[in-house]
């Protein structure tokens, strides 16, 4: 009999001492080890893991696995209290040939029964991260059976002031043409909104690491709905995602549940484009879509990396409705797109929103913003034609510098500065007017413009608050308004001058004959939200106004009082200031009854007491009014920032007014 080699003898032996030992490793009572494996797992996910109930090991397959009942997933040390997770049974399969060349792919990932309970406190550790709490993207291997039976998350998120409650379940199912289809499911709340996420894709079966794996995704929260249609270029790297996606809802504001970025308030809104991730920065170029009745395109980036999240976005739109950008404020969209008449019904509306600023959000997100839009859409009255803003947020300091809103001629520019840093936010702004043409502002189709002329204007203020009424209510500063010259309607210059009869001819005889404007101006002080009137000068070739008086921008009321004065001799005048008080909104107008009271009365009496003719000389005023000084008053207004260019075109009535400026020019310093 021929001798069996011994190197065959010992290469048998090899192979018995293996199997053997493989065959008791998988007869052997793996209980006995739990505490070791549990201390190992701990090691490496850094965190505390314990088997309470049966191990189970299988080592005698192409694809070994285990399988261990009612596992107890710690937190993060530090971060939360209890547990993270609790798995009734968990089971998981490893194949073997994949993993001999350095690849792990999982036939198997079996949780049944999870709950999981995931914490994050305001300062932003969580307790489902590693102990460096970094937020690194969940990577996981080719996973070609995924099961999660009668799951359950809850999540409370501090720092986002987020609860999330949900039941998770997954299933796999044949679609007509024979191939599987794997699909995740969650229901529940979202901040007591509802809550439904489907997330679908092709059979798990068919995952390659090599082959991108495609995928669908349906997400609603209340009104919020997102839906994304792409691939994973390597299954199950959550680092890199490339997908077309669409997001639409109420409110833009609500989207910080779902991304954790803050957004500002919007009207209804749909918006479509290509996402990319990589690593920790999404990509969301060729945007296009509507926000309310404005058209909206672009592109944004969301880097998650550093402390906060950075959004730098270049947005455009073709045209903006005024009624989204007021929401943008807080204004009420409904309110501001309503019909006159339901306005009306309504009464008068405060001007300022009282929305509040969510400062918590502010501190928490940095921006680099764009914005422009090529042509405005506004209500009557407000002939805007441009808008540009530039949009900085950084570390809870948020300034937009330039804004600027762009009219026929001239424009309103400026910057405007929130510090939500202290506990109430601390605003200013430093808005200008230049070259507007009040024209622009004040016809009407078919009518000529009661008062033609350019106004300068210039608003410093600074105020406290986090809404823009609270800011308007504590408001300091300076506010100026200054037209050097144009033109007015006859009518209107007599009615402040209070001269009865010729504003009644001019009236009945639709006379549109205009006089000239030397010059107006309105100089107010804003101290605690009160602006109160410094220099209130109106001065025509016809009349001489001025005036004094309060406007209150914390109940948005005025009590204003205007003394005209006519420049040549009226008959019959009634000499009693007029008021403007009320709503800034729906102000009223009115003559002063003291004033008025006394001329009736003098009137009377000498009606009774003398002749019929006697009874009108208390209205007859000399005319003995001056020109105002209208070179002091535009210089007192330069003196307040706001830049007059007397070299403009002077009106016909107005060239008076120009010859004392020259002079004044040229007098020796």
């Amino acid at each position: 009999m021929k001798r069996v080699p011994a190197w065959l003898r010992w290469l048998v032996g090899v192979a018995v001492i293996i199997v053997g030992l493989i065959v008791v490793a998988d007869l052997f009572d793996w209980n006995l080890l739990r505490g070791v494996v549990g201390r190992e797992a701990s090691a490496m996910a850094g965190r505390q893991i314990v088997i309470r109930g049966n191990l189970k090991v299988h080592l005698i397959s192409w694809t070994p696995g285990a399988i261990a009942d009612d596992v107890e997933v710690g937190a993060t040390p530090g971060v939360g209290q209890g547990d993270l997770a609790h798995i009734a049974r968990f089971a998981i399969k490893v194949r073997l040939v994949s993993l001999l060349i350095g690849r792990v792919e999982l036939p198997l990932v079996d949780l049944e029964q999870p709950q999981i309970w995931a914490f994050r406190n305001p300062a932003g550790l969580s307790n489902w991260r590693g102990a460096a709490n970094n937020a690194k993207p969940l990577k996981l291997p080719p996973i070609q059976h995924f099961v999660i039976n009668a799951g359950h998350l809850r999540l409370t998120d501090q720092k986002r002031r987020m609860t999330l409650n949900a039941d998770l379940q997954s299933s796999e199912t044949l679609t007509a043409g024979g191939r599987g289809a794997f699909q995740l499911t969650g229901q529940g709340k979202l901040n007591s909104d509802p809550f439904n996420l489907v997330l679908s894709g092709g059979p798990l079966l068919e995952v390659q690491t090599n082959r991108p794996y495609s995928f669908k995704a349906d997400l609603r929260s209340g009104q919020t709905r997102i839906t994304a249609e792409g691939v994973l270029p390597h299954p199950f790297d959550l680092s890199q995602v490339k997908a077309a996606l669409t997001a639409s809802g109420a409110n833009m504001r609500d989207l910080y549940d779902l991304i954790g970025v803050a957004l500002p308030n919007s009207r209804p809104y749909h918006l479509s484009g290509d996402l990319v991730r990589q690593g920790q920065v999404y990509s969301f170029t060729q945007v296009s879509g509507v926000v309310g009745a404005s058209d909206l395109e672009g592109a944004f980036k969301i880097d998650h990396s550093g402390e906060r999240p950075l959004i730098t976005a270049d947005l455009r739109s073709r045209l903006l409705d005024m009624v989204d950008l007021a929401a943008v404020t807080g204004a009420s969209p409904s309110a501001a797109a309503g019909t006159a008449t339901a306005r009306a019904a309504a009464g008068p509306k405060r001007l300022m929103p009282d929305a509040t600023l969510d400062v918590s959000r502010v501190r928490a997100t940095d921006a680099q913003v764009r914005y422009q839009a090529e042509a405005v859409m506004a209500r009557p009255g407000l002939p805007l034609r441009r808008f540009r803003i530039d949009l900085t947020l950084d570390h809870g300091v948020m300034t937009a510098d330039p804004i600027t809103f762009g009219f026929p001629n001239g424009q309103l520019s400026g910057k405007v500065r929130i510090d939500a840093r202290p506990a109430t936010p601390q605003d200013s702004l430093d808005l200008r007017v230049t070259n507007v043409r009040l024209e622009d502002f004040l016809a009407r189709p078919g009518a000529a413009s009661p008062v033609d002329g350019t106004v300068e204007a210039r608003a410093r203020l600074t105020g406290q608050g986090d809404s823009v009424h609270q800011v308007a209510a504590s408001a300091d500063g300076d506010l100026t308004f200054v037209a050097p010259h144009g033109q007015v309607r006859q009518t209107i210059a007599e009615l402040l001058g209070v001269d009865v009869t010729r504003a009644l001819d001019l009236i009945l005889t639709n006379n549109q004959s205009q006089t000239g404007l030397r010059c107006a101006v309105a100089d107010f002080r804003a101290h605690q939200g009160v602006l109160t009137a410094r220099n209130l000068v109106f001065d025509s070739d016809a009349v001489l106004v001025k005036g004094s008086g309060t406007i209150n921008m914390g109940d948005e009321t005025l009590d204003l009082t205007l003394s005209g004065q006519p420049k040549q001799f009226r008959l019959v005048r009634l000499g009693a200031p007029i008021t403007v008080t009320g709503p800034i909104s729906a102000p009223k107008f009115g003559v002063k009854a003291s004033g008025a009271a006394a001329q009736v009365g003098a009137a009377v009496a000498l009606g009774a007491l003398l002749t019929p003719v006697a009874a009108v000389l208390p209205f007859v005023d000399p005319g003995l009014a001056h020109d105002a000084d209208c070179v002091a008053a535009v210089q007192a207004a330069q003196g307040e920032g706001v830049s007059v260019k007397t070299s403009s075109t002077t009106p016909a009535g107005a060239k008076a007014a120009a010859k004392p400026m020259r002079r004044a020019r040229s007098r020796p310093r």
